[in-house]
Protein backbone atom coordinates (compact mmCIF):
# COMPACT_ATOMS: atom_id res chain seq x y z
CA UNK A 1 0.00 0.00 0.00
CA UNK A 2 2.61 2.29 1.13
CA UNK A 3 3.97 1.76 -2.75
CA UNK A 4 0.79 3.12 -4.10
CA UNK A 5 0.89 5.92 -2.17
CA UNK A 6 4.02 6.97 -3.20
CA UNK A 7 3.36 6.28 -7.12
CA UNK A 8 -0.03 8.13 -6.40
CA UNK A 9 1.90 11.01 -5.22
CA UNK A 10 4.73 11.17 -7.72
CA UNK A 11 1.75 10.99 -10.61
CA UNK A 12 0.07 13.85 -8.81
CA UNK A 13 2.70 16.10 -8.51
CA UNK A 14 3.27 15.57 -12.36
CA UNK A 15 -0.07 17.55 -12.64
CA UNK A 16 1.97 20.53 -12.19
CA UNK A 17 5.07 19.67 -14.41
CA UNK A 18 3.43 21.32 -17.44
CA UNK A 19 3.17 25.09 -15.47
CA UNK A 20 6.85 24.46 -14.45
CA UNK A 21 7.61 23.44 -18.16
CA UNK A 22 6.32 27.03 -18.84
CA UNK A 23 8.13 29.04 -17.24
CA UNK A 24 11.15 27.30 -17.75
CA UNK A 25 10.74 27.60 -21.31
CA UNK A 26 10.21 31.51 -20.97
CA UNK A 27 13.74 32.08 -19.37
CA UNK A 28 15.12 29.05 -22.09
CA UNK A 29 13.90 31.04 -25.02
CA UNK A 30 14.89 34.37 -23.57
CA UNK A 31 17.97 34.05 -23.38
CA UNK A 32 17.90 32.64 -26.85
CA UNK A 33 16.34 35.50 -28.24
CA UNK A 34 18.76 37.52 -28.52
CA UNK A 35 21.50 36.02 -30.42
CA UNK A 36 22.56 36.62 -34.18
CA UNK A 37 23.26 34.12 -36.32
CA UNK A 38 26.68 35.28 -38.61
CA UNK A 39 27.31 31.93 -40.02
CA UNK A 40 24.40 29.48 -40.72
CA UNK A 41 25.35 25.44 -40.43
CA UNK A 42 24.84 23.42 -43.02
CA UNK A 43 21.23 21.18 -42.93
CA UNK A 44 20.36 17.93 -44.47
CA UNK A 45 16.59 16.65 -43.52
CA UNK A 46 15.63 13.27 -43.67
CA UNK A 47 11.93 12.52 -44.40
CA UNK A 48 11.83 8.38 -44.71
CA UNK A 49 8.17 7.62 -46.35
CA UNK A 50 6.46 4.35 -46.46
CA UNK A 51 2.94 4.45 -47.96
CA UNK A 52 2.84 8.13 -47.66
CA UNK A 53 1.14 8.54 -51.26
CA UNK A 54 -2.07 10.58 -49.52
CA UNK A 55 0.13 13.34 -47.61
CA UNK A 56 3.27 13.56 -50.17
CA UNK A 57 1.94 17.05 -51.47
CA UNK A 58 1.23 18.42 -48.45
CA UNK A 59 4.13 17.26 -46.58
CA UNK A 60 6.23 18.62 -49.07
CA UNK A 61 4.54 22.16 -49.31
CA UNK A 62 5.18 22.87 -45.83
CA UNK A 63 8.86 22.12 -46.32
CA UNK A 64 9.00 24.35 -49.39
CA UNK A 65 7.88 27.33 -46.70
CA UNK A 66 11.14 26.85 -45.23
CA UNK A 67 13.09 30.21 -46.11
CA UNK A 68 16.55 28.67 -44.67
CA UNK A 69 19.65 31.41 -45.26
CA UNK A 70 22.28 28.20 -44.77
CA UNK A 71 22.64 25.49 -47.22
CA UNK A 72 19.50 22.75 -46.44
CA UNK A 73 18.54 19.68 -48.53
CA UNK A 74 15.30 17.72 -47.32
CA UNK A 75 16.04 14.08 -48.46
CA UNK A 76 12.57 12.63 -49.00
CA UNK A 77 13.82 8.91 -48.94
CA UNK A 78 11.73 5.67 -50.30
CA UNK A 79 12.29 2.02 -50.16
CA UNK A 80 11.50 -0.98 -52.61
CA UNK A 81 10.15 -2.92 -49.93
CA UNK A 82 6.87 -0.54 -50.84
CA UNK A 83 7.30 -1.19 -54.23
CA UNK A 84 6.96 -4.96 -54.15
CA UNK A 85 4.41 -5.39 -51.55
CA UNK A 86 2.51 -3.15 -54.10
CA UNK A 87 3.61 -5.96 -57.19
CA UNK A 88 3.42 -8.85 -54.57
CA UNK A 89 -0.53 -8.35 -53.57
CA UNK A 90 -0.94 -6.84 -56.56
CA UNK A 91 -2.40 -3.56 -55.41
CA UNK A 92 -3.66 -0.52 -57.90
CA UNK A 93 -2.26 2.88 -57.86
CA UNK A 94 1.07 4.80 -57.69
CA UNK A 95 3.77 4.15 -54.77
CA UNK A 96 4.87 6.57 -52.51
CA UNK A 97 7.75 6.95 -54.77
CA UNK A 98 5.99 7.45 -58.27
CA UNK A 99 4.07 10.08 -56.41
CA UNK A 100 7.05 11.59 -54.99
CA UNK A 101 8.72 11.35 -58.24
CA UNK A 102 5.68 13.28 -60.19
CA UNK A 103 5.62 15.90 -57.36
CA UNK A 104 9.18 17.14 -57.36
CA UNK A 105 9.34 17.06 -61.59
CA UNK A 106 6.40 19.27 -60.82
CA UNK A 107 7.86 21.76 -58.26
CA UNK A 108 11.51 21.56 -59.61
CA UNK A 109 12.99 22.77 -56.19
CA UNK A 110 16.63 21.61 -55.73
CA UNK A 111 16.37 21.70 -52.34
CA UNK A 112 14.75 18.73 -52.69
CA UNK A 113 16.11 14.90 -53.55
CA UNK A 114 14.65 11.84 -53.76
CA UNK A 115 16.59 8.67 -53.09
CA UNK A 116 14.96 5.53 -53.28
CA UNK A 117 16.26 2.17 -50.86
CA UNK A 118 16.85 -0.35 -53.21
CA UNK A 119 16.13 -3.30 -50.72
CA UNK A 120 13.30 -4.98 -50.10
CA UNK A 121 13.98 -5.60 -46.48
CA UNK A 122 14.79 -3.27 -43.79
CA UNK A 123 12.95 -0.33 -41.97
CA UNK A 124 13.08 3.39 -41.52
CA UNK A 125 16.68 3.06 -39.92
CA UNK A 126 18.00 0.96 -43.13
CA UNK A 127 16.26 4.20 -45.41
CA UNK A 128 18.02 6.68 -43.60
CA UNK A 129 21.03 5.12 -43.07
CA UNK A 130 21.16 4.58 -46.58
CA UNK A 131 20.69 8.40 -47.33
CA UNK A 132 23.62 8.92 -44.93
CA UNK A 133 26.00 7.11 -46.85
CA UNK A 134 24.68 8.74 -50.26
CA UNK A 135 25.74 12.21 -48.83
CA UNK A 136 28.79 10.78 -46.54
CA UNK A 137 31.25 12.96 -48.49
CA UNK A 138 28.77 16.57 -48.52
CA UNK A 139 28.99 16.49 -44.71
CA UNK A 140 31.70 18.29 -42.10
CA UNK A 141 32.05 17.81 -38.37
CA UNK A 142 29.23 20.45 -37.48
CA UNK A 143 26.47 19.64 -40.44
CA UNK A 144 23.13 18.52 -38.57
CA UNK A 145 21.46 15.74 -39.40
CA UNK A 146 17.71 16.13 -39.29
CA UNK A 147 14.82 13.62 -39.05
CA UNK A 148 11.23 14.25 -39.36
CA UNK A 149 8.21 11.58 -39.58
CA UNK A 150 6.72 11.95 -43.12
CA UNK A 151 3.26 13.76 -41.21
CA UNK A 152 5.44 16.46 -39.72
CA UNK A 153 4.75 20.09 -39.53
CA UNK A 154 7.58 21.87 -37.76
CA UNK A 155 6.96 25.77 -37.04
CA UNK A 156 8.46 27.72 -39.52
CA UNK A 157 11.34 29.03 -37.44
CA UNK A 158 12.69 25.88 -36.67
CA UNK A 159 15.83 25.91 -38.57
CA UNK A 160 16.68 29.34 -37.12
CA UNK A 161 16.23 27.94 -33.55
CA UNK A 162 18.21 25.16 -34.52
CA UNK A 163 21.26 28.00 -35.35
CA UNK A 164 20.92 29.68 -32.11
CA UNK A 165 20.75 26.48 -29.74
CA UNK A 166 23.73 25.76 -31.60
CA UNK A 167 25.75 28.64 -30.71
CA UNK A 168 24.20 29.19 -27.49
CA UNK A 169 25.15 25.93 -26.31
CA UNK A 170 28.07 25.31 -27.88
CA UNK A 171 27.27 23.00 -30.46
CA UNK A 172 25.17 20.24 -28.56
CA UNK A 173 25.35 16.53 -29.79
CA UNK A 174 21.73 16.46 -29.83
CA UNK A 175 19.04 18.89 -30.16
CA UNK A 176 15.93 17.58 -29.57
CA UNK A 177 12.31 19.01 -30.83
CA UNK A 178 9.21 18.14 -29.31
CA UNK A 179 6.41 16.44 -31.10
CA UNK A 180 2.58 17.04 -30.48
CA UNK A 181 0.13 14.51 -31.71
CA UNK A 182 -2.53 17.16 -32.30
CA UNK A 183 -2.11 18.01 -36.33
CA UNK A 184 -5.21 16.24 -37.29
CA UNK A 185 -7.10 17.10 -33.65
CA UNK A 186 -10.32 18.92 -35.16
CA UNK A 187 -10.70 15.50 -37.67
CA UNK A 188 -10.62 12.96 -34.62
CA UNK A 189 -12.31 14.89 -31.61
CA UNK A 190 -15.33 14.69 -34.30
CA UNK A 191 -15.15 10.96 -33.79
CA UNK A 192 -13.19 8.87 -31.09
CA UNK A 193 -13.40 9.66 -27.66
CA UNK A 194 -10.96 6.79 -27.12
CA UNK A 195 -8.40 8.73 -29.45
CA UNK A 196 -8.96 12.43 -27.85
CA UNK A 197 -8.26 10.57 -24.48
CA UNK A 198 -4.71 9.12 -25.99
CA UNK A 199 -4.44 13.05 -27.41
CA UNK A 200 -4.41 14.34 -23.91
CA UNK A 201 -2.35 11.88 -22.07
CA UNK A 202 -0.32 12.08 -24.82
CA UNK A 203 0.40 15.61 -24.82
CA UNK A 204 1.15 15.46 -21.06
CA UNK A 205 3.92 13.21 -21.47
CA UNK A 206 5.14 15.31 -24.36
CA UNK A 207 5.24 18.56 -22.14
CA UNK A 208 5.30 17.01 -18.62
CA UNK A 209 8.34 14.99 -18.53
CA UNK A 210 10.03 14.97 -22.20
CA UNK A 211 10.19 18.96 -22.85
CA UNK A 212 10.80 19.31 -19.01
CA UNK A 213 14.28 16.89 -19.05
CA UNK A 214 15.58 18.99 -22.25
CA UNK A 215 14.75 22.21 -20.25
CA UNK A 216 16.63 21.10 -17.44
CA UNK A 217 19.56 19.88 -19.55
CA UNK A 218 19.26 23.13 -21.63
CA UNK A 219 19.53 25.06 -18.42
CA UNK A 220 22.56 23.42 -16.12
CA UNK A 221 25.03 21.17 -16.77
CA UNK A 222 23.25 17.96 -15.77
CA UNK A 223 23.27 15.19 -18.06
CA UNK A 224 20.11 13.59 -17.88
CA UNK A 225 19.07 9.98 -19.74
CA UNK A 226 17.19 10.86 -22.76
CA UNK A 227 15.95 8.93 -25.68
CA UNK A 228 15.91 10.33 -29.27
CA UNK A 229 12.37 11.92 -30.46
CA UNK A 230 12.03 9.86 -33.79
CA UNK A 231 9.08 12.49 -35.07
CA UNK A 232 11.68 15.44 -34.60
CA UNK A 233 15.14 15.08 -33.77
CA UNK A 234 18.91 16.92 -35.07
CA UNK A 235 22.00 15.09 -34.26
CA UNK A 236 25.49 15.87 -35.81
CA UNK A 237 26.56 13.80 -38.63
CA UNK A 238 29.80 13.02 -36.20
CA UNK A 239 27.94 11.79 -33.93
CA UNK A 240 26.09 9.27 -36.12
CA UNK A 241 29.00 8.06 -37.69
CA UNK A 242 30.94 7.68 -34.36
CA UNK A 243 27.95 5.35 -33.27
CA UNK A 244 27.35 3.73 -36.54
CA UNK A 245 24.67 5.92 -37.51
CA UNK A 246 21.00 4.92 -36.68
CA UNK A 247 20.41 1.82 -34.75
CA UNK A 248 18.38 -1.24 -36.40
CA UNK A 249 15.77 -1.99 -35.34
CA UNK A 250 14.46 1.11 -33.24
CA UNK A 251 16.16 4.33 -34.53
CA UNK A 252 14.99 6.96 -31.78
CA UNK A 253 14.92 5.32 -28.35
CA UNK A 254 17.99 3.30 -29.07
CA UNK A 255 20.02 5.51 -29.95
CA UNK A 256 19.24 7.95 -27.45
CA UNK A 257 19.88 5.45 -24.84
CA UNK A 258 23.29 4.60 -26.53
CA UNK A 259 24.21 8.50 -26.35
CA UNK A 260 23.25 8.89 -23.48
CA UNK A 261 25.36 6.00 -21.81
CA UNK A 262 28.52 7.84 -23.27
CA UNK A 263 27.60 10.90 -21.65
CA UNK A 264 26.51 12.88 -25.47
CA UNK A 265 24.70 16.21 -24.61
CA UNK A 266 21.00 16.97 -25.17
CA UNK A 267 19.61 19.75 -25.50
CA UNK A 268 15.82 21.20 -26.73
CA UNK A 269 14.82 22.96 -29.60
CA UNK A 270 12.00 25.52 -28.52
CA UNK A 271 10.29 24.81 -31.80
CA UNK A 272 7.02 23.09 -32.19
CA UNK A 273 6.49 20.28 -34.36
CA UNK A 274 2.82 18.81 -34.99
CA UNK A 275 2.11 15.36 -35.75
CA UNK A 276 -0.65 13.07 -36.59
CA UNK A 277 -3.29 11.05 -34.21
CA UNK A 278 -3.43 7.52 -34.99
CA UNK A 279 -6.01 7.37 -36.57
CA UNK A 280 -7.64 4.58 -34.54
CA UNK A 281 -7.19 2.10 -31.44
CA UNK A 282 -5.32 -0.56 -33.79
CA UNK A 283 -3.21 1.93 -34.96
CA UNK A 284 -2.27 3.24 -31.48
CA UNK A 285 -1.41 -0.23 -30.40
CA UNK A 286 0.47 -0.88 -33.39
CA UNK A 287 2.46 2.07 -32.37
CA UNK A 288 2.64 1.13 -28.90
CA UNK A 289 3.82 -2.11 -29.64
CA UNK A 290 6.94 -0.51 -31.21
CA UNK A 291 7.12 1.95 -28.83
CA UNK A 292 7.49 -0.51 -25.92
CA UNK A 293 10.28 -2.55 -28.47
CA UNK A 294 12.21 0.56 -28.05
CA UNK A 295 11.84 1.14 -24.36
CA UNK A 296 13.24 -2.30 -23.64
CA UNK A 297 16.38 -1.57 -25.36
CA UNK A 298 18.04 0.16 -23.46
CA UNK A 299 19.61 -3.24 -21.72
CA UNK A 300 20.48 -4.39 -24.62
CA UNK A 301 22.77 -0.98 -24.90
CA UNK A 302 24.16 -1.18 -21.17
CA UNK A 303 25.63 -4.78 -22.09
CA UNK A 304 27.10 -3.77 -25.65
CA UNK A 305 28.82 -0.72 -24.88
CA UNK A 306 31.72 -0.94 -23.06
CA UNK A 307 32.95 1.20 -19.99
CA UNK A 308 30.82 4.56 -18.99
CA UNK A 309 29.65 2.60 -15.68
CA UNK A 310 28.71 5.64 -14.73
CA UNK A 311 26.36 6.85 -17.71
CA UNK A 312 25.10 2.45 -17.48
CA UNK A 313 23.88 2.96 -13.65
CA UNK A 314 21.80 6.23 -15.18
CA UNK A 315 20.43 4.19 -18.02
CA UNK A 316 19.78 1.42 -15.54
CA UNK A 317 17.49 3.41 -13.36
CA UNK A 318 16.10 5.60 -15.99
CA UNK A 319 15.17 2.48 -18.10
CA UNK A 320 13.68 0.89 -15.29
CA UNK A 321 11.47 3.61 -14.59
CA UNK A 322 9.79 3.65 -17.79
CA UNK A 323 9.30 0.40 -18.34
CA UNK A 324 7.77 0.07 -14.88
CA UNK A 325 5.79 3.50 -16.22
CA UNK A 326 4.64 1.84 -18.97
CA UNK A 327 3.86 -2.01 -17.99
CA UNK A 328 2.92 -1.85 -13.91
CA UNK A 329 1.47 1.70 -12.97
CA UNK A 330 -1.26 1.14 -14.92
CA UNK A 331 -2.96 -1.69 -13.90
CA UNK A 332 -2.05 -0.32 -10.05
CA UNK A 333 -4.40 2.12 -10.96
CA UNK A 334 -6.67 -0.22 -12.87
CA UNK A 335 -6.67 -2.21 -9.78
CA UNK A 336 -7.21 1.26 -7.74
CA UNK A 337 -10.47 1.56 -9.27
CA UNK A 338 -11.86 -1.57 -9.56
CA UNK A 339 -11.69 -2.17 -5.55
CA UNK A 340 -13.29 1.28 -5.31
CA UNK A 341 -16.21 -0.01 -7.16
CA UNK A 342 -16.30 -3.10 -5.69
CA UNK A 343 -16.59 -1.71 -1.87
CA UNK A 344 -18.85 1.07 -3.11
CA UNK A 345 -16.18 3.48 -1.23
CA UNK A 346 -13.81 6.22 -2.45
CA UNK A 347 -10.95 7.36 -0.58
CA UNK A 348 -8.68 10.26 -0.88
CA UNK A 349 -6.32 7.65 -1.99
CA UNK A 350 -8.85 6.36 -5.52
CA UNK A 351 -10.20 10.15 -5.84
CA UNK A 352 -6.57 11.29 -6.49
CA UNK A 353 -6.20 8.44 -8.83
CA UNK A 354 -9.48 9.26 -10.82
CA UNK A 355 -8.36 12.95 -10.67
CA UNK A 356 -4.83 12.74 -11.88
CA UNK A 357 -6.21 11.85 -15.96
CA UNK A 358 -8.73 14.07 -15.44
CA UNK A 359 -6.46 17.20 -14.56
CA UNK A 360 -3.99 16.17 -17.44
CA UNK A 361 -6.50 15.88 -20.36
CA UNK A 362 -8.17 19.68 -18.86
CA UNK A 363 -4.47 21.00 -18.98
CA UNK A 364 -3.39 19.37 -22.56
CA UNK A 365 -6.68 20.86 -23.57
CA UNK A 366 -5.56 24.46 -23.28
CA UNK A 367 -2.95 23.83 -24.91
CA UNK A 368 -4.26 22.44 -28.06
CA UNK A 369 -6.43 25.27 -27.51
CA UNK A 370 -3.27 27.66 -28.05
CA UNK A 371 -2.57 26.25 -31.42
CA UNK A 372 -5.79 27.10 -32.38
CA UNK A 373 -7.60 23.76 -31.94
CA UNK A 374 -10.51 22.56 -30.45
CA UNK A 375 -13.01 19.97 -30.34
CA UNK A 376 -16.37 20.45 -32.91
CA UNK A 377 -17.98 18.15 -30.70
CA UNK A 378 -18.51 19.77 -27.13
CA UNK A 379 -20.06 16.47 -25.71
CA UNK A 380 -17.21 13.97 -26.58
CA UNK A 381 -15.25 16.92 -25.80
CA UNK A 382 -16.58 16.85 -22.13
CA UNK A 383 -16.80 12.70 -21.74
CA UNK A 384 -12.79 12.48 -23.08
CA UNK A 385 -12.23 14.40 -20.04
CA UNK A 386 -14.68 13.16 -17.64
CA UNK A 387 -14.02 9.57 -18.90
CA UNK A 388 -9.74 10.18 -18.82
CA UNK A 389 -9.00 7.20 -16.25
CA UNK A 390 -10.16 4.95 -18.89
CA UNK A 391 -6.66 5.23 -20.46
CA UNK A 392 -5.24 3.59 -17.71
CA UNK A 393 -6.68 0.40 -19.32
CA UNK A 394 -5.44 1.11 -23.20
CA UNK A 395 -2.21 1.95 -22.02
CA UNK A 396 -0.06 -1.08 -21.47
CA UNK A 397 -1.99 -2.21 -24.50
CA UNK A 398 1.53 -2.22 -26.00
CA UNK A 399 3.03 -4.10 -23.01
CA UNK A 400 1.06 -6.44 -23.93
CA UNK A 401 1.06 -7.06 -27.58
CA UNK A 402 4.42 -6.68 -27.57
CA UNK A 403 4.85 -9.79 -25.18
CA UNK A 404 2.33 -11.98 -27.03
CA UNK A 405 4.33 -11.08 -30.54
CA UNK A 406 7.32 -12.14 -28.22
CA UNK A 407 6.01 -15.40 -27.41
CA UNK A 408 4.69 -16.38 -30.49
CA UNK A 409 8.20 -15.33 -32.36
CA UNK A 410 9.72 -17.95 -30.00
CA UNK A 411 7.41 -20.58 -31.16
CA UNK A 412 7.58 -20.22 -33.92
CA UNK A 413 11.07 -19.14 -34.72
CA UNK A 414 10.13 -16.08 -36.91
CA UNK A 415 11.33 -12.43 -36.32
CA UNK A 416 8.47 -10.11 -34.94
CA UNK A 417 7.22 -8.33 -37.90
CA UNK A 418 5.78 -4.79 -36.52
CA UNK A 419 3.54 -3.21 -39.42
CA UNK A 420 3.16 0.55 -40.34
CA UNK A 421 0.29 2.66 -39.29
CA UNK A 422 -1.75 3.20 -42.09
CA UNK A 423 -3.10 6.86 -42.49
Amino acid sequence: MMLIKIIVTIYFLATFAPIITYFLEKIYTKKLKNIKIKNYIDIYVLLPAFKEQKIVDSTIEWFRKFKYKGNIKFLIITTQKEEKEYKDKKIKGLTTSQVVKNKLKQINDSRFVHYHYPKTIGNKSSQMNYALKKIKKECNDDTYISVFDFDSQPELNTFENLNKVYISKNKPDVINQIPLNIKNFNEISNKSIIMMIYTFQHLVRSIAIEKLKLLICSLTKLKIPQYCMGACMHIKHKVLVENNYFPIFVDDLTLGYRLSIKGYRFTLLPSINLSLIPNNIKGYIGSATLIFKGICTYLNEIFAIKGNVYGKLKMFIFGTFNLIEFAIVPFIFIFGYIYSLINLKISLLSLIMILIPILWSISSYYVIRHYKMKSKNKVKLILSIILSPLWFIFRPLGFIMYFIKKIISIITKKNIEYKKTER
